[in-house]
């Protein structure tokens, strides 16, 4: 049926004027069909035959195509010539070839010492780096971060290029003994924490290898571990530069004969000061060779238009949806152990099929005035936001001509009709927006000014790197969360339709007001952001994600099942604030209390339950 919309053309007092009801929401029979036919799509995208639509499933492959026929049926045009698909590869697991033969690595000094290590022995290849043979000059870039966020950078005033640099594993002040810099969300990890980020943060240098060292945190737990090929072979993103992991006490005997001072005297000061401290190690130089044979996986990401007409029509909105999930149990899964399909109802079929919905309701619309709007299901966001991120490196429509992208992930469980969306201070416009439209739909939401939720972020983020607003809808966490429950039958499809129809008014404003979204650079630490690791025990919470929660204390979303949180009976809405004795005011509280235990300790955990204290004792596993 052709959808036909009233459009808005004019800008007042500088404020998004708020369109009106779309006729897909008049009434009960036809808000029936609507879900009849969304429930049809969650059901197959969620099905057995899409094997939970992992990379290296066959059922990913049949999800694009069902995707790609909606948008078809729609009347939306293929965005990518005469394909509606956006192909590109990935990197599907690494395999190291002839070990010591094709893996070596030789330091040589100033002075004319030559030292042979040993693979396996004194140092290890990583997997997510590559194949290469390298001869060049050694520099130490100190934890090898580079973050304007936190006006912070390795790198800064340094030339690179061409040599193999020497990497702190981890962020500074990660034990928060002296205050987080870079702080973390429950079992996550920092982005500038993680080794792959920091390699990656090394090839945009223009450095030709990385030398990883374990940093001080890391020996003091144990033994100077080496990461092992095997464990890191996996990565869907893989660097183009070899990657190696050495001991600390040989990269300790250069640093100390450049400077007469030991690594861990040096990692101190950077810690204690937070400024870098990177040199060339003068006069030490390093020969290496690493084989490395990685498996490419073709994957795309699934891409239709309905252009606009008019003065406006050369610019773009975006809304996305990644489609992927963890097939049967891909890295990610928190189903330890399981090859279970993982069917990914709520993580995204439900914001996949909120997307067909939505372009539903722009299709079939020959001359309709105003920009572009482009659909997506994303791939490979489960990977690292891989399908977002191949999009906005290679965009099919210009970046600069692009104004917002909206996108939706995880919106199948609406509960007490609360939304949260993030990234309204992505735009000073944005806020009132949403307050106008939402008059009519009576979402109760929790708007953070932000784009990255507690603990990681999704494809908005992608498009937020490039000074793109951005908002992104989300209906909560829950026990099902990348585990094989996440089914179909625990969607709540009325609240996915609800959800459509507000996006549908939101992408009618943001396509027809003449004025585009000026972009706001949401700086400082988000409150709802991550990370350096938790190192200690956890509980198996999942933390609400809720900005405007003035209140001490951390809330839960919900428990992981079988975890300690649960069997003492904790559940959704608890607020702790106090763990045996110390307070809990925030997530950092929360992380920095919890890393003060070891399993085995017996904690008592006050809670604020329906306006009541209670205490709960908890044995940690």
């Amino acid at each position: 049926m052709k959808r036909c919309h009233l459009l808005i053309v004019a800008v007042v007092l500088g404020c998004f004027l708020v369109p009106p009801a779309s006729p897909v929401s008049g009434g009960a029979v036809e808000n029936a069909v609507v879900e009849a036919r969304m429930l049809e799509d969650l059901k197959y995208l969620a099905s057995d035959d899409c094997e939970g639509r992992g990379i290296n499933t066959q059922g990913l492959n049949l999800a694009a195509d069902y995707i790609a026929g909606k948008f078809k049926e729609a009347g939306l045009k293929p965005a990518n010539g005469d394909s509606y698909f956006q192909p590109f590869d990935l990197n599907a697991g690494s395999k190291l070839i002839g070990g010591g033969e094709n893996n070596k690595l030789t330091l040589k000094g100033p002075q004319g010492q030559t030292v042979e290590l040993e693979l396996g022995k004194h140092f290890t290849v990583l997997g997510f780096g590559s194949t290469g043979k390298v001869a060049a000059p050694v520099v130490f870039v100190g934890y090898g971060v580079t973050a304007p966020e936190h006006q912070y950078d390795d790198y800064a005033g340094l030339d690179v290029a061409g040599k193999i640099v020497v990497v702190l594993r981890n962020v500074p002040r990660q034990s928060a003994r002296e205050g987080l810099v870079f702080p973390a969300n429950e079992g996550q990890i920092n982005r500038h924490a993680r080794m792959d980020s920091k390699a990656s943060n090394a090839e945009v240098h223009k450095a030709a290898a990385v030398i990883f060292v374990n940093e001080n945190q890391n020996v003091a737990q144990g033994t100077d571990a080496l990461r092992s090929f095997n464990e890191t072979a996996q990565s869907f993103d893989p660097i183009g530069i070899p990657v190696l992991h050495v001991r600390r006490s040989l990269i300790n005997s250069l640093i100390r004969s450049q400077t007469g001072r030991d690594l861990s005297a040096l990692e101190q000061e950077i810690d204690r000061n937070v400024k870098p401290s990177s040199f060339p190690l003068d006069g030490w130089t390093a020969e290496l060779e690493t084989k490395v044979e990685k498996s490419i996986t073709p994957v795309k990401n699934v891409v239709a238009v309905a252009e606009g007409s008019g003065p406006l029509a050369d610019e773009t909105i975006v809304i996305g949806a990644h489609y992927d999930h963890l097939g049967r149990g891909e890295r990610g899964s928190l189903a330890a152990g399981s090859k279970d399909i993982h069917y990914g109802a709520d993580d995204n079929a439900s914001g996949t099929t909120t997307l067909i919905e939505v372009a539903r309701r722009f299709g079939n619309q020959p001359g309709r005035k105003g920009r572009r709007i482009v659909f997506i299901a994303f791939t490979g966001e489960e990977k690292g936001l891989l399908g977002s991120r191949h999009y906005t490196t290679k965009p099919l429509f210009p970046l600069e001509k692009t104004v917002a992208m909206l996108n939706l992930d995880m919106v199948g469980r609406l509960r007490d009709d609360k939304v949260q969306i993030y990234g309204t201070g992505t735009s000073k416009d944005f806020s009132d927006l949403l307050d106008k439209l939402n008059d009519k739909h009576k979402f109760k939401m929790s708007k953070t000014a932000g784009t990255q939720m507690l603990g990681g972020s999704s494809d908005h983020e992608s498009f937020n790197r490039k000074n793109i607003p951005t908002l992104f809808f989300f209906t909560g966490n829950h026990p099902q969360y990348h585990r094989p429950t996440d089914t179909w039958d625990l969607i709540n499809v009325e609240g996915m339709r609800r959800i459509a129809e507000i996006v549908e008014e939101i992408t009618l404003a943001l396509s027809t007001t003449e004025k585009r979204p000026e972009f706001v650079r949401v700086t400082g630490p988000a409150p709802t952001s991550g990370s350096t690791t938790m190192r200690g025990p956890t509980l198996g919470i999942m933390p609400a994600y809720a900005e405007d929660d003035k209140q001490e204390g951390v809330v839960l979303d919900g428990v992981s099942p079988g975890r300690p949180a649960e069997k003492a009976g904790l559940k959704a809405g608890d607020r702790i604030i106090n763990i045996s004795g110390k307070p809990v005011k925030n997530m950092q509280n929360y992380m920095t209390v919890m890393n003060g235990f070891k399993k085995g300790d017996k904690i008592e955990v006050t809670i604020i339950r329906d306006g009541k204290e209670q205490k709960v004792t908890i044995p940690l596993e």
